[in-house]
């Protein structure tokens, strides 16, 4: 599966969402961690997109993702996954029995058909995860890495995401799912990254604050 790329959302509502022309984007992530959103935003956000939504979920609460899987994304992003115990005890929270422990029930993505294995994308964005990547990429029911760039440089102590060690970092993380036969992905929202990344099978380009931004100073400055 290939989603290519997609737009971060952390700000916009449903009613400038469905404003947004979409064309050429495969994706929309859905912010909970550092967004203004809360779960049920997700409802109306997923009512005015056809736009397959991975929403990065706030916590690895188990009731938490089971909430946000129950509205139907196409799957979640779980952030600062650190090792292989992590990502089994996220699978334990995302998959059903006899994979998982989540339960089922009469929700939205009951109701309209959301597909039947969202996605499960673990966040690589530490130096534990980092170290522990072979580990979580070997954890049965993990469907792909997504590399968190900026926390990871944080992490390592490197100045910048474009810096050498996180480059070859990221680099590290795609390998590591092409063995494994997962998805691979990144954040970027910086131009110098995009063209330093390794090919991927989705990479979140920018921020809707990011594209706002843009399209005001174009359009400001043509005048």
């Amino acid at each position: 599966m290939t989603l290519g790329r997609g737009l971060w959302l952390t700000v916009l509502g449903p009613a400038a969402l469905e404003a947004l022309p979409t064309a050429g984007v495969g994706w929309l992530g859905v912010d909970l961690q550092h967004g203004q959103y809360e779960v049920v935003d997700l409802l109306d956000l997923l009512r005015v997109t056809s736009v397959p939504v991975l929403a990065r979920a706030a916590s690895h609460d188990p009731a938490h993702l089971a909430r946000v899987l129950d509205t139907g994304v196409a799957g979640v992003i779980v952030p600062g996954v650190g090792g292989g115990e992590e990502a089994a005890a996220l699978v334990s929270a995302v998959r059903p029995p006899p994979e998982g422990g989540r339960s089922t029930g009469l929700s939205r993505s009951a109701v309209v058909g959301a597909p039947e294995r969202p996605l499960l994308l673990a966040m690589i964005e530490t130096r534990d995860g980092l170290e522990a990547v072979d580990d979580i990429a070997g954890c049965p029911g993990v469907d792909g890495l997504f590399v968190g760039p900026y926390d990871l440089s944080l992490s390592l102590g490197r100045p910048s995401v474009v810096d050498a060690e996180v480059v070859a970092a990221i680099g590290t993380v795609t390998r590591t799912a092409r063995r494994h036969g997962l998805l691979a992905g990144a954040f970027s929202a910086n131009r110098d990254l995009d063209r330093l990344l390794p090919e991927l099978d989705l990479v979140g380009v920018d921020t809707d604050v990011a594209v706002l931004g843009a399209g005001m100073a174009k359009l400001f400055s043509a005048t």
